[in-house]
């Protein structure tokens, strides 16, 4: 092995340079480790908060408004179509996030 520094050669196991005192260390190499994807906790926790808004919307709202039933409506259609969405993307996106952590 040669040094980075000054271009001697070296033993191939030393730490520095025995001429110029040049760190020679070699990096270990790091190991790629992945943790599964949680698309799990973010889903429980869109639910969650979804439910929430339902919540703070039926006390705001007086009963037997049309304002009541409209916001209602709204965030059924709403939380409908996202717990849809949810539903169809978590299998594609953990799919192509191990796919991914495959050929890394």
């Amino acid at each position: 092995m040669f040094c980075p520094k000054c271009g001697k050669e070296i033993n191939d196991d030393a730490l520095v340079c025995v001429n110029c005192g040049c760190s020679v260390k070699k990096e270990p190499e790091k190991s790629q480790e992945y943790d599964e994807p949680k698309t799990g906790i973010g889903v429980l926790l869109g639910l969650f908060l979804g439910v929430i808004g339902l919540i703070i919307g039926i006390c705001i709202y007086p009963e037997g408004t049309v304002a009541r039933k409209t916001f209602i409506k709204a965030w059924g259609i709403t939380f409908g179509v996202t717990a849809a969405v949810a539903v169809i993307l978590i299998p594609i996106i953990y799919y192509v996030a191990m796919t991914a952590i495959t050929y890394i």
